[in-house]
């Protein structure tokens, strides 16, 4: 089974994590074309390509993958599904995922802090490296000895880099976040790149998002998936 791509940001120990706050925006909807290639440690490549969708009030980020063959993944809070036609063919535990990816944040206008500010995460340190903006979040003091520091880089008020580091200080992963687009005065990552560390190799995703549309008012039906157990809307 092919192993399903995530380019959402994935932050270890959510569980003692505040929700963010959700109180009303000015935007609620986000859309857009997607492009992701990845490169394992073993050197295998995968190219994905398709559309993404995601309503902040629904919580669930929809990709229709076009290519290299007709799928559909839907992410929530807890869980990821891989859906061929109108079987579930996989699932997998995603804890956080919505609430804490890119196409969240940005909506709730958190990506520059990462939502770290509105969490139980505290600043440890700020310090200027060069053109960015580096502080240091370290989580609560009775989860230190499971949670890890977390590094975040601003440049120009927007969110750079994110380094997840393990409790003993070592590199987990990064995250680099570039080609800014800016829709109707919100900026919105146009390239991410992610290297995940595991047992010393690499493996490496970059994930490109154009065409973006914001508040689709048109297409309901495409942000919202009615999934086995849950109710309609």
């Amino acid at each position: 089974m092919r192993q399903i791509i995530t380019f959402t940001i994935i932050l270890l120990g959510l569980a003692c994590i505040n929700a963010i706050n959700t109180q009303a925006q000015q935007y609620f909807r986000i859309s857009g074309e997607m492009t992701i290639k990845s490169k394992n440690a073993a050197g295998e490549q995968a190219i994905t390509m398709g559309k993404v969708f995601y309503d902040r009030n629904v919580r669930q980020i929809i990709y229709r993958i076009s290519f290299p063959e007709p799928e559909t993944w839907v992410t929530t809070d807890s869980l990821t599904y891989r859906i061929i036609g109108d079987s579930i063919v996989s699932k997998n535990i995603s804890v956080g995922m919505a609430e804490f990816s890119v196409f969240h944040l940005a909506l709730n206008s958190h990506l520059p802090n990462f939502g770290l500010k509105n969490s139980n995460y505290v600043i440890e340190s700020v310090e200027q490296d060069g053109e960015n903006v580096v502080t240091t979040w370290s989580p609560p003091v009775k989860m230190l000895d499971r949670m890890g520091k977390i590094l975040v880089s601003t440049n120009d008020k927007k969110l750079f880099g994110v380094i997840f580091l393990s409790v003993e200080g070592e590199v987990l992963r990064k995250q680099f976040f570039e080609e800014y687009i800016t829709i109707a005065g919100m900026a919105f990552p146009g390239k991410i790149v992610e290297i995940g560390y595991q047992f010393g190799r690499e493996n490496y995703q970059v994930s490109n998002f154009r065409n973006l549309k914001l508040d689709d008012l048109e297409n309901n039906s495409n942000y919202h998936y009615l999934l086995p157990g849950h109710a309609g809307f």
